[in-house]
């Protein structure tokens, strides 16, 4: 939902390209999240066969009301690990995403 937040809309599969998920799994993902108002999955106008999601103001004020405990959990990866280390962390995690690896491939 963050991903998605700050967009107006975006396509399912370019979703999934940007949080490196498989887009069946992500639109299967994505329904409970539509059943319970906090996105919408829609087709698009100009292309039928392509689903656009965009977040709902319920979404929004759900996933504002979670930053605070998303907040604590990277204060508490930081406690645990140190600021240096949770740093490398983070910076890994994005160089494998920056790979192109697809690890639903193979």
């Amino acid at each position: 939902m963050q991903h998605l937040s700050g967009r107006d809309e975006i396509a399912i599969t370019s979703l999934a390209e940007t949080i490196a998920m498989d887009r069946t799994t992500l639109a299967t993902n994505l329904k409970p999240l539509a059943r319970k108002g906090l996105v919408s999955v829609e087709s698009s106008a100009s292309d039928r066969r392509a689903r656009i999601v965009t977040i709902t103001p319920d979404g929004v004020a759900r996933m504002q009301a979670a930053l605070p405990r998303w907040r604590a959990a990277q204060a508490q990866l930081e406690d645990n690990f140190g600021a240096e280390k949770s740093a490398q962390f983070r910076a890994i995690l994005a160089e494998v995403l920056d790979t192109g690896f697809r690890p639903w491939a193979e």
